[in-house]
């Protein structure tokens, strides 16, 4: 770097920050998922955010190799490391690493951070939070349909009504036996997954397009296309439109969801998800309100959540076929979505900010910290300027409830002021002028220093 040369504050491209409003939601939403994860005998299990490049496999959608799709570095013994993806790769090594010692069948969940060595996007992140359940050793269908109920109860809990979402299934095996019956090469079948997984995104034609030749999306890219016959993307293209097909995966998933009638599930065979590993059924969520995007146009919100059996994931550690299912939720995207439709707000604790008038006063400030603290309630003492309309505008920006205030007159007549910050924005409409104001002092009120804690609780509960 030259000398002196200034550094340039810029977030990397497809990363961000977020909000303490956004985190407050997060925080809630976690805990709501982890509630209903643990009423269905789910356990909760951490993988490190790295994994052997070959462990992870080459399974990303839209790319052909690891590398091309995840964040890679080389370990001083050679060996290469990458950031992981999807939390369904670790849980494979995990599971194949300590299986003498899980209870089987084995039931977790988990949260954390994923990133994909992408293109970024609008909406499209290349770090984002997911949350996985699992169930790894149960080859009964009765479980796939389980997780999907458990999603569904996540959602009527954040407050979604069943008007408002719907959770779409399908199976890879019906696909099988079309791509047996038209003879399409087993290269070529991700491929085909792929296009036909982008229909929301692209459309009937735009799958066409990329099942023979390829198409240019809108910045101007172009994808190459699978090459397939007209005759094979006709039959591929009859089959997404017939809503008949069943096998003996989906005849179980649906005899557990007779029990569930009021929530919104739906047949759709045109759910194949973008992953390779998938061997069987599939499953994802979709939002069908609608939200106006960045050009202003209104669409559907679209998918939230997904996932499907991977039977044969774990078996390339050198076990045996394993039977495992799982589900995922975007949280970044879930999240976004609810405070597009307002389904939960910001739950923050009040915060009570101490006005440092006097700084000789501080071992008073302090032990009036930790009594109000000791309440439970968040507390801070200002340590800037002693100018308390600065303090009070710092306190306005915090989003701060109430301002303590201890000045000279106050210590004199062993009282305090407060200033009700929430009140007072709301008497200060009806103010005209700055004289009035000062008269006023609106939402402000003096106490005697003893009933401190009585006046919290009741102002704030």
């Amino acid at each position: 770097m030259e000398k002196n040369k200034k550094l340039k504050a810029q977030l990397p491209k497809g990363f961000r920050d977020n909000s303490e409003d956004s985190i407050d939601i997060r925080n809630q939403v976690i805990n709501i998922i982890r509630n209903e994860c643990e009423q269905f005998g789910f356990k909760n299990i951490e993988t490190p955010a790295l994994e052997y490049t070959e462990a992870l496999g080459k399974f990303l959608p839209d790319v052909d190799r690891p590398s091309g799709g995840v964040f890679s570095f080389q370990d001083d013994d050679g060996q290469w490391l990458s950031m992981r993806y999807d939390l369904t790769a670790p849980l494979a090594r995990y599971v194949a690493e300590n299986y003498q010692f899980i209870p089987k069948p084995f039931k977790r969940y988990q949260f954390g951070s994923v990133w994909r060595n992408e293109k970024p996007g609008p909406g499209r992140y290349r770090e984002f939070i997911q949350f996985d359940a699992d169930a790894i050793g149960i080859s009964n269908n009765y479980i796939d349909a389980e997780l999907c109920v458990i999603v569904a109860r996540i959602f009527k809990k954040i407050g979604f009504s069943e008007n408002e979402y719907k959770i779409k299934y399908s199976s890879r095996i019906i696909w099988e036996n079309l791509f047996k019956q038209i003879e399409i090469e087993d290269m070529q079948i991700p491929a085909v997954l792929r296009a036909v997984d982008k229909l929301d995104r692209v459309g009937i034609n735009g799958v066409k397009d990329l099942l023979l030749k390829g198409r240019e999306d809108q910045s101007g890219d172009f994808m190459e296309g699978v090459n397939l016959k007209n005759d094979q993307v006709n039959k591929i293209l009859d089959f997404i439109s017939n809503k008949n097909s069943k096998d003996d995966q989906l005849s179980s998933f649906e005899e557990y969801l007779q029990n569930y009638k009021d929530l919104p599930f739906e047949f759709d065979p045109t759910v194949v998800r973008g992953l390779e590993y998938y061997t069987g059924l599939v499953f994802e969520v979709e939002l069908t309100t609608k939200v106006v995007n960045d050009k202003g146009k209104e669409v559907i919100f679209g998918s939230v959540a997904g996932g499907g059996r991977y039977d044969k994931l774990i078996a390339r550690f050198g076990k045996e076929d394993v039977p495992a299912t799982g589900i995922s939720i975007g949280i970044d995207r879930l999240i976004y979505a609810i405070e597009q439709f307002d389904k939960i707000q910001s739950n923050k604790k009040p915060l009570i900010i101490i006005a440092n008038l006097i700084p000789e006063q501080i071992s008073n400030y302090l032990s009036i910290a930790e009594v109000v603290r000791d309440e439970g309630y968040a507390c801070e003492i200002f340590y800037g300027s002693n100018n308390l309309s600065k303090q009070l505008k710092y306190s306005d920006k915090r989003k701060a409830s109430l301002v303590i205030i201890i000045g000279e007159d106050e210590i004199k007549n062993k009282t305090i002021s407060i200033k009700n910050l929430t009140v007072g924005k709301e008497l200060s409409k009806n103010i005209d002028s700055r004289e009035e104001w000062k008269e006023l002092k609106a939402g402000q009120f003096i106490i005697n220093k003893d009933d401190l804690i009585a006046e919290l609780k009741k102002i704030l509960g």
